[in-house]
């Protein structure tokens, strides 16, 4: 199904989430000079204007991002962040995680982002034009018009071998949560030092069968044996008809200290996003490195 379109949704709370999560790898990766390689296998339109038809329809940036704009971080996670997404706010725009990423990356650094939506892969060379080969920094951002799980199994591991990977379906089908842990099962078998962030949606009881899926999925990884956590923002009770009232990412192979960045990040966000938003985070398999 290639129905999704991510502008629906941009800059919402799982926005906030996911991204905090996504720049805390790529930042802790920046700690040694060596170069390293991302994945993002759903990457979307790289960007979204705010006042598109289809990001004002339900306006979840308010409810997002939006309630984060006057807040002075105290925390280095939240203050990359903010430094990256307040001056596209400003114009309008709220970076996808391939905008994200490629403002955050170095020179040295490359990434590889798959789209397979027809639409949307179009939108995605306009929006990363700027950072292409000819640009001064940021030219290894490759861009791939392909299933993003095949992809990614078909490019890795990567020389270097050191990076990250971001997976984040929009889970329309319930196939897609098995795929995505038989997906990593294959990738870490060969490449077993990589960093993983897997986004996830909570869902109450009014989606049925799905509701269940994610969890099951989070505790399928966790069984592939490599030190992870989950970490979740919820903004809603989970009530029967609350819908999606949250969502987490499951971290496989995280830095030392990325939990502790992340909490405190996310604990600043929770202040600002509203008295119901609330974040956990809970070790899955933890071994001293």
């Amino acid at each position: 199904m290639l129905s999704y379109r991510h502008a629906f949704h941009a800059g919402n709370h799982a926005d906030v989430l996911k991204h905090l999560a996504w720049l805390g790898v790529i930042s802790h990766l920046k700690r040694k000079t060596k170069p390293f390689v991302l994945f993002d296998t759903h990457a979307g339109a790289g960007q979204y204007a705010l006042d598109s038809e289809q990001a004002m329809l339900n306006r979840e940036y308010d409810s997002g991002i939006a309630r984060l704009d006057d807040v002075e971080p105290a925390s280095a996670l939240l203050s990359d962040y903010m430094a990256i997404v307040q001056p596209m706010m400003e114009a309008g725009i709220y970076p996808g995680s391939p905008g994200l990423a490629a403002r955050a990356m170095r020179a040295q650094d490359a990434a590889h982002m798959m789209e397979l939506h027809p639409a949307e892969f179009p939108a995605l060379q306009s929006n990363l034009a700027s950072f292409g080969s000819s640009h001064g920094q940021n030219g290894s951002i490759h861009l791939h018009h392909r299933d993003g799980l095949e992809g990614l199994i078909a490019m890795t591991p990567p020389t270097p071998n050191r990076g990250a990977i971001l997976i984040d379906p929009p889970y329309e089908v319930k196939d897609e949560y098995g795929q995505v842990k038989t997906t990593l099962t294959t990738v870490l078998q060969r490449w077993q030092n990589a960093q993983a962030v897997v986004w996830y949606p909570l869902l109450s009881e009014r989606a049925k069968e799905k509701a269940g899926l994610c969890q099951e999925m989070v505790q399928d990884i966790a069984k592939l044996g490599k030190n992870c956590f989950k970490a979740e923002l919820t903004v809603t009770e989970n009530t029967p008809d609350a819908g999606m009232y949250g969502s987490g990412v499951c971290i496989i192979n995280p830095a030392w200290q990325l939990d502790e960045h992340l909490t405190q990040a996310m604990k600043e966000a929770c202040l600002a996003i509203g008295p119901d938003a609330r974040f956990s985070l809970q070790w899955l398999k933890q071994e001293a490195s």
